[in-house]
């Protein structure tokens, strides 16, 4: 056997005995790799800033149920709205990006329960306006998503436009995981019927900023 077949031999036999060792890893683990997984993205990526050329990820959900009653007949709703942030750092504590959604609504009265889906996206921009280093910052956000929707509630397929304004204070647990308590008024615009919506709602939600490489 020649040197090149000796070293083609030993390297196979050290990546068997590696991918051996790395099954029989994932296999006791499995059960703890989600959890582990999600710490160790935190770990690398927790040495973001709120400062150019950066990005930030992040998201929010909103839960209601409601009940009405008039004339002894009951109305049941329910509401849950899921939306995302995937924006970059323009300038020092100045960032902008797209931030899709989706909402699911369920209404039971007086027969079959109604409902319906939405799904939207749009631009957003956001301003920090305290220093970059504090661990506590205040921000103000605006935001409009173009949503489709559908389902027995919508009568067919729907548009509307969202319009949202919301600032507010977000706590950094390191220098890139924040969470965010926001006031946000909320305009929705439907165009079939011309309807409009306005809304003002307390949220919370997570941020994680991360650094470009």
């Amino acid at each position: 056997m020649n040197i090149k077949d000796t070293f083609k031999s030993l390297l196979h036999s050290i990546l068997m005995s590696g991918c051996r060792k790395v099954f029989c890893i994932f296999k006791n683990n499995m059960k703890s790799l989600p959890l582990s997984f999600v710490v160790l993205i935190i770990t690398f990526n927790s040495f973001g800033q709120i400062t150019k050329n950066n990005w930030m990820l992040g998201g929010s959900g909103k839960f209601s149920s409601r009940k009405d009653e008039v004339n002894s007949l009951s109305a049941n709703s329910i509401n849950i709205e899921v939306s995302s942030t995937i924006g970059y750092f323009f300038a020092d504590k100045f960032a902008a990006g797209i931030k899709p959604g989706i909402a699911y609504n369920k209404l039971i009265y007086q027969g079959p329960a109604s409902h319906y889906q939405l799904l939207s996206i749009g631009p957003f921009a956001r301003y920090y306006f305290l220093p970059v280093e504090n661990r506590i910052n205040l921000f103000a956000e605006s935001a409009y998503q173009y949503g489709r929707y559908s389902g027995s509630l919508a009568g067919g397929h729907e548009s509307q436009s969202i319009y949202t304004f919301s600032a507010g204070p977000v706590i950094y647990f390191n220098s890139s995981v924040g969470l965010e308590l926001m006031l946000e008024y909320e305009i929705i615009n439907r165009f079939s019927g011309q309807q409009i919506t306005r809304t003002l709602s307390f949220g919370i939600g997570f941020q994680i900023h991360l650094e470009k490489e």
